[in-house]
């Protein structure tokens, strides 16, 4: 599941040049990141249920340090390509933000098999 809302957002971030208006903009803007984002509910839910129970808190914490480091770059990279694209770096940005998604979600797709993973864990 949390492929695929990656997937679906990473196609709204990615489709937003072939937009026109500002509505549809606004709205595949708010779709792209809004997929985008509620994967962190579906990666923390894995996380707890894929963790050993003495291992549970570190790994939450190592997953949220992970995730919340891209709070810490993304300003700096968004405002570096606004300084040199004037107002289309907005857009360079998302579709830079839809390319990680496509990324994430291929990951995804490719390495989340929670099967197979707790059969490892508890194996």
């Amino acid at each position: 599941m949390g492929g695929w809302l990656l997937a679906l957002g990473a196609a709204c971030c990615l489709a937003l040049p072939l937009a026109d208006g500002t509505t549809a903009k606004t709205v595949l803007v708010a779709l792209g990141f809004g997929l985008g984002g509620s994967y962190a509910t579906i990666a923390a839910t894995t996380v707890a249920e894929l963790a050993p129970p003495s291992r549970k808190g570190g790994a939450l914490g190592t997953m949220n340090a992970v995730v919340t480091a891209a709070g810490l770059a993304a300003p700096a990279l968004v405002g570096a390509l606004v300084d040199a694209q004037g107002t289309g770096g907005y857009q360079s940005a998302v579709l830079l933000s839809g390319g990680l998604l496509a990324v994430g979600a291929a990951a995804s797709f490719l390495l989340v098999d929670p099967a197979r993973d707790i059969a490892r864990l508890t194996g």
